[in-house]
């Protein structure tokens, strides 16, 4: 299978969440109200910091998994498995409980804009997510033995189906009951029936269960090094990565933080969709010779052109249909006045945060490739630069402009994460952002983009009319960026056409 096809397996079930955040985001606002939905945006911004629990051994473990699969030792593959079993089991359980009790007792300290009659609802929420903390970061520990099968397609088909089992019934639960309490219960069973059938997986089609036996004393030691780096990475990776929303969530009062909230889901979710590329491409490099740069520069350069049209599309098409975008969003799902409100409170928010999240995206593909070359430590030099720069860019943009300052300031902190493309760049000797072909494709994109700019100066600031040139240039552009894929099928179509007519 190749590395576009495995990528766009891992994109299928982002695309699906993505697909119904878009419609369920405004549902679980208007179903739990502001004070119930911040306090489940507290609960998801504090779980983020608790990204580093498994120390990192899923990604460590992938790693050799690869190398081992790479040089046909499946001898290899056991002893790797089940060392790295013997140790993320325990390592997980104890995070799990350490997250109970430490967020249960900081949690309300910190996030002290929080009505004083939910703080134990707060809890309550706080201890349920922990058990779901054990299960998504095992089950996510257990998918890296079909990353390194290279199974993609499983782990596409498995997640576009386990996330609308959770998210639509999640709905209804807010609607029935307006507590978050409830949502966040029916996440943790899902993420625990999700585990069963990941495991089952494996044990049918590749032949692995838990192999403790197989663990190894050496296997805990020579990993033992890239598992202190990715601890590192990921504990960097987990504390800054929410940094915004917790600063946020201590700064802002509650009818502040929400409308950040949205426009920062929405900005996640496309964000989201780039983690998609991180298996294929680190399990593809991992599997080349390191001596030899050329592959790597190729997985890059095919990643990185593959991705950058797209989201270099939705910034602009965003960027320049947002107004009309949200208030149709909103409004249909909100009642009509607190749509319209709600819109133009997250409208000036969207565009710094969906920017911040792209050049993120983009910078997965450097990080993937630093981790299979064994640069890690390089990779969370860049992670604490963007992330001490994200705290002040934060604190100052709130003190200068609220909100919307810090939503620039956090976007002006991923000039490191840029840093870290063209370290890697010219480390492998990659095109990215240096190619001639990326800055065409900004011009072109602007250049269209300001074509259709001009229906601003021919309808009411308030007209639903914009949905018509909106619709047109988002269809104009898909299917330009379409173009060798469907090139490619009509031409297969041709081939068989003539193929046929011969028979």
């Amino acid at each position: 299978m190749s590395i576009k096809r495995q990528t766009l397996w891992s994109l299928a079930p982002l695309l699906v969440t993505a697909g119904l955040a878009f419609f369920t985001m405004p549902l679980f606002l208007r179903y739990l109200g502001t004070e119930m939905y911040a306090l489940f945006l507290y609960v998801t911004a504090i779980s983020g910091m608790f990204g580093f629990a498994d120390l990192g051994l899923g990604v460590v473990v992938g790693r050799y998994l690869s190398v081992a699969l790479g040089k046909q030792d499946t001898a290899a593959v056991r002893r790797y498995w089940g060392t790295g079993n013997l140790i993320v089991l325990p390592v997980l359980g104890l995070a799990a409980l350490g997250f109970i009790v430490l967020t249960v007792w900081l949690g309300p300290k910190w996030f002290d804009k929080l009505n004083p009659a939910d703080v134990g609802l707060f809890r309550a929420c706080l201890v349920v997510n922990g058990v779901g903390l054990f299960f998504a970061y095992y089950g996510s520990y257990w998918l890296t033995i079909s990353q390194a099968y290279l199974d993609f397609k499983f782990i596409g088909l498995l997640r576009s189906v386990v996330t609308p089992v959770q998210i639509v019934p999640s709905v209804l639960l807010a609607f029935f009951t307006h507590s978050p309490f409830w949502v966040v219960t029916w996440a943790t069973v899902v993420g625990g029936v999700q585990l069963g059938l990941i495991i089952g997986h494996a044990r049918r089609q590749y032949g692995i269960g838990m192999c403790l036996g197989s663990a190894r004393l050496a296997c805990a030691r020579e990993m033992a090094g890239n598992t202190g780096k990715m601890m590192v990475s990921l504990v960097v990776g987990s504390v800054f990565g929410s940094i915004d929303r917790n600063l946020l969530g201590k700064l802002a009062s509650a009818t502040a933080f929400v409308p950040y909230g949205l426009a920062n889901n929405i900005a996640a979710r496309l964000q989201s969709l780039s983690v998609s590329v991180m298996g294929p491409v680190l399990h593809n490099s991992a599997r080349v010779d390191g001596a030899d740069r050329t592959p790597a520069a190729r997985i890059y350069n095919h990643t990185f052109g593959f991705m950058f049209e797209w989201y270099l599309f939705a910034l602009v098409w965003l960027g320049l249909w947002h107004p009309v975008l949200l208030r149709l969003w909103l409004t249909h799902t909100l009642e009509a006045e607190a749509g319209q409100a709600m819109a133009r409170a997250v409208g000036p928010l969207l565009i710094p945060l969906v920017a911040a999240c792209c050049l993120t995206s983009m910078a997965n593909i450097s990080t993937s490739q630093l981790i299979s070359m064994n640069r890690l430590g390089t990779s969370v030099g860049f992670a604490i630069a963007a992330g001490l720069l994200a705290v002040g860019g934060v604190m100052l943009g709130w003190q200068i402009a609220g909100v919307i300052g810090a939503a620039y300031g956090y976007f002006f902190s991923r000039i490191f994460l840029v840093a870290q493309d063209l370290y890697t760049i010219r480390l492998i000797h990659a095109g990215g952002w240096l190619a001639r072909g990326t800055w065409i494709q900004i011009g072109t994109q602007v250049l269209v983009a300001a074509i259709f700019s001009l229906a601003y100066y021919a309808l009411p600031s308030n007209s639903y009319w914009f949905l018509l040139p909106a619709a047109v240039h988002g269809s104009l552009m898909a299917v330009w960026l379409l173009r060798e894929p469907l090139r490619r099928r009509l031409a297969r179509s041709n081939r068989l056409a003539q193929d046929a007519s011969t028979l």
